[in-house]
């Protein structure tokens, strides 16, 4: 049960930061991308560099068929990539976003599958809004708009309607399993009692 708590509460803050995203990219758009760009290109060198420095400074008896070296400098190559290709990197960020917002629709509809299962309600809101989310990603995968601004803006409202509707359908799966674990609970007792006598 703890784990279940434990579980609802890291998907709360998951999708309040998804939600979090969403605005910032839908005000900030393209300061945002080469921001995004430029920090991923940032931490590919650091993390690259570091493999290099630590495979270089460790015995070299721990560094049989170990690749530290070479994944290090292909980090920082794609660390520079990032920095001096950003509009590439960039027009390929709707795509991938356009995916994971396609993956949020598929977690909803299989939200509903379960609610059903369970015999908790037939989960058309689930299902409505996996519908939404899955179309909407498809959008984002074809990018009928051509400007990248109007594009990333698409992409926040997106990303705010995933994350808020992603926050409703944990809260709603947080209570029907509730609702399942009490009843499992007392129909065990049930069956205990019945054993006992």
């Amino acid at each position: 049960m703890r784990f279940l708590k434990e579980l609802k509460w890291q998907s709360i803050l998951y999708h309040a930061l998804y939600i979090l995203m969403g605005a910032v990219l839908l005000i900030f758009p393209e300061t945002t991308a080469k921001t995004i760009c430029y920090a991923t290109g940032g931490a590919a060198v650091v993390a690259g560099l570091t493999a290099v420095c630590i495979y270089l400074f460790r015995d070299v008896s721990k560094n049989t068929y170990r690749n530290d070296f070479v994944s290090g400098l292909v980090s920082v190559l794609l660390g520079v990539f990032l920095f001096y290709k950003a509009d590439l990197v960039i027009s390929l960020i709707p795509f991938l976003l356009g995916i994971a917002v396609i993956i949020s629709g598929f977690i909803k509809l299989q939200n509903c599958i379960d609610v059903r299962r369970m015999g908790y309600g037939n989960g058309i809101a689930l299902f409505l809004l996996s519908l939404v989310n899955i179309v909407l990603g498809v959008i984002l995968l074809m990018d009928p708009f051509g400007k990248a601004i109007i594009l990333f803006r698409l992409i926040g409202a997106g990303l705010i309607f995933s994350g808020a509707t992603d926050l409703a359908a944990t809260l709603y799966m947080s209570k029907k399993i509730d609702n399942y674990i009490a009843d499992m609970q007392v129909l065990n007792g049930q069956v205990r009692e019945e054993e006992e006598r």
